[in-house]
């Protein structure tokens, strides 16, 4: 049986990290809380930029979305996860 990936809702808080630019839904799963918004704030919206890991080196289980190429810290703010290496 395989478990099917099943994002949470587009209105889902999640906050940025201001060092890597990933998301949380956690605001202690980043080092620098820039803020926070809403999944859809983010999720969906193209990035020209590569991936960054964790500036601390705390936080590095990072996944990245096949569509949009954002980055972030829990794969359920992503629409099609998948994890990036370190």
């Amino acid at each position: 049986m395989t478990k099917k990936h099943v994002p949470l809702p587009k209105e889902t808080k999640a906050f940025i990290c201001a060092n890597c630019g990933a998301v949380a839904l956690d605001a202690g799963k980043i080092c620098k809380v820039q803020g926070s918004g809403t999944k859809a704030d983010w999720c969906g919206t193209e990035t020209p930029k590569p991936p960054r890991f964790c500036h601390n080196k705390v936080h590095n289980d990072r996944w990245q979305c096949k569509k949009c190429g954002q980055i972030a810290v829990n794969p359920l703010l992503l629409c099609e996860p998948e994890k990036i290496d370190v």
